[in-house]
């Protein structure tokens, strides 16, 4: 799974730190706000990926800090924090398409099955989870091993991409060379163009063995069939 980063907004100090020190161990950026404006300056600073509000808030209130996050945000997931006083408020924002709220004081049990779902949901979309510790970011054309970055060739991120695509699908040699070679000044014409493609799934095998998991490749080749990606094993 990747690292996510979660905007957190409450104005009671006490119960703020002690939240904090709990999604610490969820998210590896933790955004802390005590109101609702200041809030809202740091979403368009940081970009989170969950953000968990407290529904009474000063300046703007949960519910109008989450619909003015929801207006430019459709992927972000909302959380949100009520007191039972306050339910009926949550009538308002079926609109905002609320992943959960927890009804304060909110149970250590029920705080934690609802980050494990959030978070599962989060990388569930945005991630691929491939054999062997990799991941891949759909959105963004990124290789992970184990949450690190790994540095790619041009042509290296479009042939995983066109596998992760439809990872359950198998690509030919011919797929995947006119989609990597589409660019180039001399296009496909011979057998040796296709070895060229060897060699760059040759070389990304390599670099990835020695520097990485050297248990194995995420990508299998079947002979008569073509390349597909290995996804984790649930």
């Amino acid at each position: 799974m990747i690292d996510l980063s979660v905007l957190y907004v409450e104005d009671d100090e006490v119960v703020r730190e002690n939240f904090t020190q709990i999604l610490q161990h969820y998210f590896s950026q933790v955004i802390v706000a005590d109101n609702g404006k200041t809030a809202l300056e740091l979403y368009k600073e940081f970009k989170p990926d969950v953000a968990i509000l407290d529904i009474s808030i000063p300046y703007l209130s949960g519910l109008q800090l989450a619909e003015k996050i929801r207006q430019d945000n459709d992927n972000i997931q909302i959380i949100m924090l009520t007191a039972y006083a306050d339910q009926e408020k949550l009538l308002q924002a079926v609109n905002l398409q609320l992943f959960a709220y927890l009804i304060k004081p909110v149970k250590q049990m029920e705080l934690d099955l609802t980050l494990k779902k959030v978070k599962k949901k989060i990388n569930k979309k945005n991630y691929l989870c491939l054999a062997y510790g990799y991941s891949w970011c759909k959105n963004e054309e990124i290789l992970y091993y184990n949450n690190e970055q790994i540095k790619l060739s041009h042509k290296e991120r479009i042939f995983i991409a066109r596998l992760c695509r439809y990872p359950n699908r198998y690509y030919t040699a011919v797929e995947i060379a006119d989609k990597i070679f589409a660019d180039d000044d001399e296009y496909l014409t011979d057998s040796s163009d296709y070895n060229n493609l060897v060699q760059i799934i040759s070389r990304l095998k390599k670099k990835l063995l020695n520097k990485h998991a050297r248990s194995g490749f995420f990508i299998e080749n079947v002979y008569g069939e073509g390349y597909r990606i290995k996804l984790e094993q649930l």
